[in-house]
């Protein structure tokens, strides 16, 4: 009887050390979890605004383009912005 005792004790110790296995790895894998979106996240803000950057850029080298004369097709072609954009442009100008 004691054997038994002894073996039940021991198989709910070891149910019991597997069960905070899982959960210690559960909670691993969601702070896991959020530290890659927290990344993914950071490195998609980073590249918007590197976009919008160059979008300025571009934009503000069109505007001087156009105060030089160039005609808004070229501008568009060489700044990589759309005509319709470009045409806007020159009429704030």
């Amino acid at each position: 009887m004691i054997r038994k005792i002894v073996r039940s004790e021991d198989g709910i110790m070891n149910a019991k050390d597997t069960l905070e296995k899982i959960n210690d790895d559960g909670w691993r894998w969601v702070i896991q979890g959020q530290i890659e979106g927290k990344k993914r996240d950071y490195t998609s803000g980073l590249l918007a605004a590197e976009r919008r950057g160059k979008h300025q850029n571009a934009v503000e080298t069109a505007e001087k383009l156009l105060g030089d004369g160039m005609s808004p097709e070229k501008v568009a072609n060489y700044c990589s912005i759309p005509l319709e954009e470009v045409l806007k442009l020159k009429t704030e100008c």
